[in-house]
């Protein structure tokens, strides 16, 4: 009699774990998940405009000229007496769909000590936001302290703008 209840409990386990085996067998699945994603934006930084804002004393603007990559700019100007100076306004803008920051701004002069320039309105990490401009000035100077006339007093700098996703 023993035998035989231990041979019925045994068969009850085995017909639970069989049942249990079927159970997750049926409730087991493949579960497959496919997606795709699409990226809308853009990106478009660029030098628009640059204009003379003011001349002193007898200096003119002799060029303008914006770079291949449309984030550099060159400014030409002839300057004859110290103290003369040619102001440019600058802007710059997004017309990407993504913010910009400016990560650095670089000026090459033509080597030329008695022509300095200088610039205000901008500096490293300013964001123009998507579809915005910013605005800033950029001054030529024949240095007034310079106390002998150089070979030439026509300068040229240009400007190197890097901006990245702000």
């Amino acid at each position: 009699m023993e035998d035989m209840r231990k041979s019925s409990v045994i068969m009850v386990l085995l017909a639970v774990v069989l049942i249990m085996a079927i159970g997750y067998a049926a409730f087991a699945q493949q579960l497959t998940i496919n997606g795709s994603a699409e990226i809308n934006s853009t990106w478009d930084v660029h030098i628009e405009d640059i204009a003379v804002n003011n001349t002193t004393l007898d200096a003119e603007n002799v060029s303008t000229s914006v770079g291949d990559n449309h984030l550099s700019a060159t400014f030409n100007a002839n300057l004859t007496t110290p103290g003369s100076s040619v102001t440019y306004d600058v802007t710059v803008k997004n017309g990407g769909t993504l913010d910009a920051k400016l990560d650095s701004i670089v000026f090459t002069d033509s080597n030329n000590d008695a022509i300095v320039y200088s610039y205000s309105g901008i500096s490293k990490d300013d964001v123009i936001d998507a579809g915005g401009t910013q605005t800033f000035t950029i001054t030529v100077t024949f240095n007034d302290s310079y106390t002998t006339m150089p070979e030439s007093t026509t300068s040229s700098v240009t400007m190197n703008l890097t901006y990245v996703q702000g």
